[in-house]
């Protein structure tokens, strides 16, 4: 074979790879619904609704939350570029201030997201640190969402989330 169609393959099949790893990440689209019994370490009696546009890399997410507290809607958007990008914190705490980045994980197995929240308190300042890590099955019918949570006084708990597909 000649030298300049050996390189002309090899350079084929390089951009046909990166295509296919672009193209192989997930897309997290849909409304999903919680199931409870494959999800842990939540508030008791919590059912939540998700609806997710996802397009690139831009997530808007439509979350309705019900606890025996009430019932809570979310709107959410992230960006997955790594950049840090302000943002209004749910839940009403007076005086919060959010920074959060959203980015791939590696191989595009599925997505993070890292808020760090400042709020007032009669002490001063305190941040309160929640990682999101979410992750699509094979099949793309169930979505997982680790929750990594770092609360004011050093106390931190993981939760998970398990959705299915409607």
């Amino acid at each position: 074979m000649k030298p300049k169609l050996v390189i002309a393959c090899a350079a084929v099949l390089i951009s046909l790879s990166q295509i296919t790893l672009a193209t192989s990440r997930p897309n997290f689209s849909g409304t999903w619904v919680l199931d409870k019994n494959r999800s842990f370490s939540n508030p008791p009696g919590l059912e939540q609704t998700l609806n997710v546009t996802h397009t690139g890399d831009e997530i808007k997410l439509e979350s309705k939350l019900v606890t025996a507290r009430g019932e809570q809607a979310i709107n959410e958007s992230y960006t997955l570029d790594g950049k840090e990008r302000d943002f209004a914190p749910a839940g009403g705490q007076p005086g919060a201030k959010g920074k959060r980045t959203a980015v791939w994980l590696p191989e595009g197995r599925g997505i993070l997201i890292s808020d760090e929240i400042t709020s007032d308190s009669p002490n001063g300042p305190v941040s309160q640190k929640i990682a999101r890590k979410w992750t699509l099955s094979t099949d793309g019918g169930t979505l997982t969402v680790d929750y990594f949570f770092d609360n004011p006084g050093g106390v931190s708990y993981e939760a998970k989330r398990v959705f299915v597909k409607k």
